[in-house]
C-alpha cells in the first residue's frame, strides 16, 4: 500500500490547522519534516492533498475526501493499542473501578467483599471521583470500569442501568418536616436547595430539580462544591438549606440531618460504564457481580 500511519497523522494535522508550521508544532516535529510526509503521501496515493497555489494552504477534493476517513484510522488506530495494552501482565488480574461518591460510600464496598470470595485473583482498585466526572476519568484512561449516575456517553463505550435507588430529603432535624415518616417537598418552600453546579453533571442536576417541579416546589438552588456531603453539611444541620440524595448517601449524613424518603417517590438510575473492546475475562465477572450486588441492595436485603 505504501501508506503509513505517520503520514495519514501528519495530513490530518495540515488539514486541522490548514498550515504547514502550525501542524508542525503541534507534532512537535520540523516543518520540513511535516512537508516531506505529505509529499510522500501524495505520490504513494497518486494524487495531490493540498492546493499550495494560494497564500493559503487549501484541501483538495481528494484530501475532502480522505480527511474523515483518515481521522477515523487514528482513532481506529488507538483504540486497537488502548484494546490490546489492556492484557499487559500488570493488568490481566486488576480493575480500576472509578466511582463517584454514593456509589464509594455503599455499593463499592459490597462489591469489593464480595469480590474477596468470588474473584479472589482479581484486584480492584478504586479510584474516588465528583459527581459528573466518571466518564471523563474513562476517556482519559485513568480507569477500566464507571460507576455512576447519568453518565455521559462515550465513543467505544457502553453504558448499562444496573439499579434504581430512591430519592430521600435531607434536612435539619430541627425542621417541622423531619418529624414524620416521608416529606411532602412542596412543605420545603421555606429553604433553598443546596446542589452542585449544573455544569459538574447537566443531567443529573435537571433531574433533581424536574423532582422538585413535579413535586409543586420550585426551590432557590444554593449552588455547592463539588459534592454534598462534605464542607457544607453544616447548612442542611443547621435548618439553612435542604438536599436530594440517592439512598446510598443517607449513610454518610451527620447526626443533626435527618435523611426522609418522598411522600411521591422519586428514583435515581445507577449506571456502570466501560470499553466495549475489553474482553479480559475477569472484567466481565466483575461486571456480572456488580449488577447482582447493586440489584441485591436495591431490593433491600443487605446483610
Amino acid at each position: 500500500m505504501g501508506v503509513t500511519l505517520r503520514q495519514v497523522e501528519v495530513f490530518v494535522s495540515v488539514a486541522d490547522h490548514l498550515h504547514f508550521g502550525r501542524a508542525a508544532e503541534a507534532l512537535h516535529i520540523s516543518q520540513p519534516t511535516v512537508s516531506q510526509e505529505v509529499a510522500r503521501l501524495e505520490r504513494a496515493l497518486g494524487v495531490p492533498l493540498f492546493d499550495r497555489s494560494g497564500r493559503s494552504v487549501r484541501l483538495t477534493p481528494a484530501g475532502e475526501a480522505m480527511v474523515e476517513q483518515g481521522r477515523g484510522l487514528l482513532a481506529q488506530a488507538d483504540r486497537l493499542v488502548r484494546d490490546v495494552r489492556m492484557y499487559e501482565a500488570s493488568r490481566l488480574k486488576t480493575v480500576r473501578v472509578v466511582a463517584t461518591p454514593s456509589v464509594v460510600n455503599r455499593l463499592l464496598p459490597a462489591v469489593i467483599k464480595r469480590a474477596e470470595r468470588e474473584l479472589p485473583d482479581v484486584t480492584i482498585d478504586d479510584v474516588a471521583v465528583d459527581t459528573g466526572a466518571v466518564a471523563a476519568q474513562l476517556a482519559a484512561e485513568h480507569g477500566d470500569l464507571g460507576l455512576g449516575r447519568f453518565l455521559a456517553p462515550l465513543d467505544g463505550y457502553t453504558a448499562q442501568v444496573v439499579a434504581h435507588e430512591p430519592v430521600f430529603a435531607a434536612l435539619s432535624r430541627d425542621h417541622p418536616s423531619a418529624s414524620g415518616d416521608a416529606v411532602d417537598l412542596a412543605a420545603l418552600h421555606d429553604l433553598p436547595l443546596l446542589l452542585w453546579p449544573r455544569e459538574q453533571n447537566p443531567r443529573y442536576h435537571d433531574r433533581l430539580r424536574a423532582i422538585c417541579a413535579e413535586r409543586g416546589l420550585d426551590p432557590f438552588l444554593l449552588v455547592s462544591p463539588p459534592r454534598i456531603v462534605g464542607s457544607r453539611l453544616y447548612l442542611l444541620a443547621e435548618g439553612r438549606a435542604f438536599s436530594l440524595v440517592p439512598h446510598s448517601v443517607t449513610a454518610s449524613l451527620p447526626e443533626g440531618v435527618r435523611a426522609l424518603p418522598l411522600t411521591t417517590p422519586a428514583e435515581l438510575p445507577l449506571e456502570m460504564q466501560w470499553r466495549d473492546g475489553d474482553t479480559r475475562p475477569h472484567m466481565r465477572a466483575l461486571r456480572d457481580l456488580i449488577v447482582a450486588e447493586a440489584r441485591r441492595l436495591d431490593g433491600g436485603t443487605e446483610d
